[in-house]
C-alpha cells in the first residue's frame, strides 16, 4: 500500500501537510493548487503503469468532464476515471485533453477522434454533444435511449451487500447518507439507484424510516453537517450503521462522530462508495464499495475505438460489477 510519505515526497510537502489534506482539514493554510496536487498525486499512486513508451500515434480524444475543478477536488471519484482514460490512452499512443462541456463549445472539435464524456448528462446536453459528429462514449449512466455507447458500474448490488451484511449481524436499523446531483444545463435532478434500491429493499424488509435518511452534497462538509444533525435529531435512536453516498461524505460524517465522541464501528458502523484514495488514509480507515474506475476508463476507450473504426456499430451499454471493501470503520 502507497505510504502518506510516499504521497508526500511525491507532491513536495510534509506528511503532516498530506495527512492533514487527506481529511480535508480546512484549518490548514495552503493553497487550492496544493491541496489539488497532493489529492491526485495520492490517486495516482493507486494505479499500475505502463511499462514501456508508445510511439504518438496523431491521434486525440476530448474528455468532457461535466464537474467544475471545485467540485472535484472535493470528490476525486470523476477524476479517477479520467485518469484511467488517459491512462489507457498513453499506453497506444494517443493524446488525450480534457474539456468542460463550455469550453467544448468555444474550440474545433474537428481536431478531435473521438469524445469520451464522463457524468451525468440531460437530453440537451446529450444533443449538445452529439452535434460536433464525433465517436461519443459516456460513462456514469446508460445512454441507449439516445444510441451512444456507454459504461457504468453497479450500484444496486452492493445496497443489497450492506442490508443484508448487517441483517446477518441482527443489526436492522440502517441510515443513508445520500449524495444529490444535478446536471449542468437544466439542473435536473439525477436518479440515484442506491436510493431507490434502499428505500424499496428497506421498505420491503418493514425496516424503512424516512428519519434515518439524509441528503446532501458529494463533499465532506456536507456529510459532517448531515451527520451533526441526524446526531442531534435522533440522539440513542441515531442507527448503528449508514450507508453513505461518497467516501468524501463519510470522512466528514466520521469527523462529526468524533466530535461528539460516538464510536466507530463499535457504536456506529460507517460504509461508503467508490475507494478513492482519502478512504485508505482515513483514522479508522473507511470500508468502502470499490467501484473499478480504471476499468471503466479502460472499456470507455475501447468502446470509442470500435466505434471509430465503425461508426454504423450496434450500440453497447457495458454494466461494471463493483467490490465490497471491509475496513476499520465498520463491523
Amino acid at each position: 500500500m502507497t505510504t502518506i510519505k510516499d504521497v508526500a515526497n511525491l507532491a513536495g510537502v510534509s506528511p503532516a501537510a498530506v495527512s492533514r489534506i487527506l481529511n480535508f482539514d480546512n484549518s490548514l493554510s495552503v493553497s487550492d493548487e496544493t491541496r489539488r496536487k497532493v489529492l491526485e498525486v495520492a490517486e495516482k499512486l493507486q494505479y499500475k503503469k505502463h511499462g514501456k513508451k508508445v510511439k504518438k500515434s496523431g491521434d486525440r480524444i476530448a474528455i468532457i468532464q461535466w464537474r467544475s475543478d471545485e467540485e472535484e477536488m472535493n470528490d476525486l471519484y470523476y477524476y479517477q476515471i479520467q485518469y484511467g482514460i488517459e491512462s489507457e490512452a498513453a499506453a497506444v499512443g494517443v493524446a488525450t485533453e480534457r474539456l468542460s462541456l463550455t469550453a467544448s463549445v468555444q474550440i474545433n472539435m474537428d481536431q478531435y477522434s473521438g469524445i469520451i464524456a464522463i457524468g451525468k448528462f440531460d437530453r440537451t446536453e446529450v444533443e449538445q454533444l452529439s452535434h460536433y459528429g464525433q465517436p461519443i462514449v459516456f460513462i456514469g449512466e446508460n445512454y441507449l435511449l439516445h444510441r451512444f455507447d456507454s459504461v457504468q458500474s453497479d450500484f444496486v448490488s452492493p445496497v443489497h451487500w450492506i442490508i443484508n451484511h448487517f441483517l446477518d449481524l441482527n443489526i436492522t436499523d440502517i441510515g443513508m447518507l445520500a449524495g444529490k446531483e444535478q446536471t449542468t444545463t437544466h439542473h435536473s435532478t439525477v436518479r440515484d439507484p442506491r436510493i431507490a434500491t434502499f428505500t424499496s429493499r428497506m421498505t420491503e424488509l418493514g425496516l424503512f424510516e424516512e428519519r434515518f435518511f439524509f441528503q446532501g452534497a458529494y463533499n465532506p462538509d456536507s456529510g459532517y453537517e448531515l451527520m451533526n444533525n441526524a446526531i442531534h435529531t435522533l440522539q440513542d435512536r441515531l442507527p448503528h450503521v449508514f450507508i453513505i453516498g461518497s467516501d468524501a461524505m463519510a470522512i466528514g460524517a466520521l469527523r462529526a462522530l468524533q466530535q461528539s465522541n460516538i464510536e466507530v464501528p463499535n457504536r456506529v458502523s460507517l460504509i461508503s462508495f467508490n475507494d478513492v484514495a482519502i478512504a485508505k488514509y482515513a483514522s479508522p480507515t473507511l470500508s468502502t464499495v470499490h467501484v473499478h474506475t480504471e476499468l471503466m476508463g479502460q472499456k470507455a476507450f475501447e468502446l470509442l475505438l470500435k466505434r471509430i473504426k465503425n461508426p454504423q456499430k450496434v450500440p453497447e451499454a457495458i454494466l461494471l460489477g463493483t467490490t465490497i471493501i471491509k475496513r476499520e470503520s465498520s463491523l
